[in-house]
């Protein structure tokens, strides 16, 4: 058991970085410098510990790499010692970022038994998934069936497909959401904008508009079927509330309750701090990061650090006062959606000449602008009064829209 003199940092968080290395050579991805590189036990095991240290009830660990089931052994041997270790009224749960090649019958066997949730790396029809990796589409096209066959309520409530978007793979993405919304009967589904410089036109937001309106009818069908909202951009519940938006921070990072651990031994705040499997293309970027290192996890004054983390992450000036930030597309806090809309502020600054930290990618406004649009005019989900009261008259929609289309 963690010493309790250490319960007083609140972790709610704790991703591990298994491998430095990866079976996939994506193109886009920000982990450009991967290496044959592992974890050790001790860097997990001092790690566990201080999540079991944290006087939260609930709290998480995420397994990531590179391709983190490369390391699946480690996998096994952290979750047991989860499992012997903490407090009864802890609530662990397990979740896992991987690209799906590695998933065997094993591997599936192991993740439902112990809970997991599993976010897939999977970025739709063949010649989008071809750009992530040439000959996966067809592998991960039978894994999905698998799933959804051999193991329902999995598939229904613990496996998110992430399609991550780039400019040239706009022209597929109505494709691939039909895709996994119609032939797979995907019950979670997210889309991330290109973290990494894209060849993004400002213009082109048309183009999107014209997929998002696509994506918009496909959505709407599933919901006008089943109510579910298979798109977690578009989910909403619950009554609207306006409120007016003074200051906002770019991401939770400053609230200094996750922690992230990489193959070094190396501490951060965030996954995307990490040097163990990326160099960073701008001296902007990496300045930042090298302002809010935490140092070693086995440190034994790695506390302390961990409690001045927020000011850290405060004067490094890019992941604060969202309001202020600009794009082509405006300012930010000029912007209805400013509450909603989320940009990380590690994908500023990574085309060399650019040292705003006020300058908004492009793409990831651009995103932004049109997918909320689509999201306001989406109903709302079913509460649970909706629930019980049953299903809708067939081929209705549960109730209308919140807000005028």
């Amino acid at each position: 058991m963690a010493a309790a003199s250490e319960a007083a940092v609140p972790l709610h968080s704790l991703q591990l970085v298994l491998t430095a290395g990866c079976n996939l050579r994506c193109s886009y991805c920000y982990e450009n410098d991967k290496k044959d590189r592992s974890i050790s036990w001790d860097v997990v095991r001092v790690s566990l510990d201080r999540l079991l240290a944290s006087p939260r009830d609930d709290v998480k660990v995420l397994f990531i790499g590179g391709e983190p089931l490369m390391e699946f052994p480690l996998i096994k041997r952290a979750v047991a010692y989860l499992a012997e270790r903490k407090r009864p009224a802890m609530s662990i749960r397990h979740a896992i970022i991987t690209n799906g090649l590695l998933l065997g019958r094993r591997e599936i066997r192991f993740l439902v038994a112990h809970g997991f949730h599993v976010k897939l790396s999977f970025d739709g029809v063949e010649p989008a998934q071809r750009l992530r990796g040439k000959n996966t589409f067809k592998k991960l096209d039978r894994l999905l069936d698998y799933l959804r066959d051999e193991y329902p309520a999995f598939y229904e409530d613990h496996l998110k497909i992430n399609v991550t978007l780039l400019p040239e793979t706009l022209q597929w993405l109505p494709d691939s959401i039909a895709y996994f919304v119609h032939d797979k009967e995907v019950h979670d589904l997210a889309i991330s904008p290109q973290f990494t410089a894209s060849t993004w036109r400002a213009e082109q937001i048309e183009d999107l508009d014209r997929a998002f309106a696509s994506i918009f009818r496909i959505c709407r069908e599933r919901f006008d079927d089943t109510g579910e909202v298979p798109l977690e951009t578009f989910r909403k519940s619950g009554a609207r509330r306006r409120t007016q938006v003074v200051e906002r921070d770019m991401c939770g990072v400053g609230n200094g309750d996750q922690l992230a651990v990489d193959v070094d031994g190396q501490a951060h705040g965030c996954l995307t701090f990490s040097e163990s499997y990326q160099t960073f293309p701008t001296t902007f970027l990496r300045s930042r990061v090298e302002a809010m290192r935490l140092g070693d996890v086995r440190d034994i004054n790695f506390k302390y650090r961990l409690r001045a983390f927020p000011a850290a992450v405060e004067a490094a000036g890019i992941f604060t006062h969202k309001e202020q930030k600009y794009s082509s597309y405006g300012r930010c806090g000029e912007c209805k959606y400013l509450a909603q809309c989320s940009v990380c502020p590690m994908s500023m600054g990574r085309t060399d000449g650019e040292a705003d930290p006020g300058r908004i990618p492009d793409f990831s406004c651009a995103y932004n602008l049109v997918s909320l649009k689509y999201r306001a005019r989406f109903p709302r989900m079913r509460t649970l009064a909706d629930r019980l009261a049953g299903p809708p008259a067939a081929g209705r929609a549960l109730w209308p829209a919140s807000v005028p289309r």
